[in-house]
């Protein structure tokens, strides 16, 4: 499968909207703000599913900024999302751990960040969201966050195999492999 995933900065914080294309279907993932540079990513595409990585506010806010077939997120962020956004529409999908979301899309449930963060595992990419990042890792002191289900679901992504392709929330890509060898943040945890 040829997957082809671009990006747009968006929002206040920085954060990064991907639009992922795997041949058949069409992702959005963590649709920061609904801001011209989203609707630019996403051009005249049609979106299959909009993906949030977890709830939190800096990561949702252009949920219903383009049309999809379905808004998802993990179950235990349903309710996260309604305490920044109060008149968010419901999810059309709640995730779960180790659901194909779409043909060769992976659900992995990785708690720590927030109780329904999940990363998004394609052939040879992965999308973390706030779990992992270059040389990082996601916060765990914000409400609803855990150092050791943080740490359980850094040893899930760590554990698997291949060389990935990593995709943050924040910041620049990186891969697995150079995060296993110079993230200080994953020593001791393999």
């Amino acid at each position: 499968m040829t997957i082809k995933v671009t990006s747009a900065c968006l929002g206040s914080l920085g954060t990064n909207a991907y639009l992922v294309e795997t041949g058949r279907h069409v992702l959005l993932v963590d649709p920061a703000a609904d801001e011209p540079a989203l609707r630019e990513l996403v051009g005249g595409r049609r979106v299959d599913f909009v993906v949030d990585t977890h709830g939190h506010y800096d990561h949702v806010g252009g949920n219903w900024a383009i049309p999809a077939g379905a808004v998802c997120i993990h179950e235990a962020d349903a309710g996260l999302v309604a305490m920044f956004f109060p008149q968010h529409p419901p999810f059309q999908r709640l995730l779960r751990d180790g659901e194909e979301l779409a043909e060769g899309v992976r659900v992995l449930h990785t708690p720590g960040h927030s109780p329904g963060s999940v990363v998004l595992a394609l052939d040879g990419v992965l999308l973390t969201g706030d779990l992992l990042f270059a040389g990082s890792v996601g916060r765990t002191d914000l409400p609803g966050g855990s150092d050791e289900e943080m740490d359980r679901s850094l040893r899930k992504l760590l554990a698997l195999s291949g060389e990935a392709v990593v995709y943050p929330g924040h910041g620049e890509a990186t891969t697995l492999e150079r995060e296993r060898r110079r993230n200080p943040f994953l020593r001791g945890l393999s």
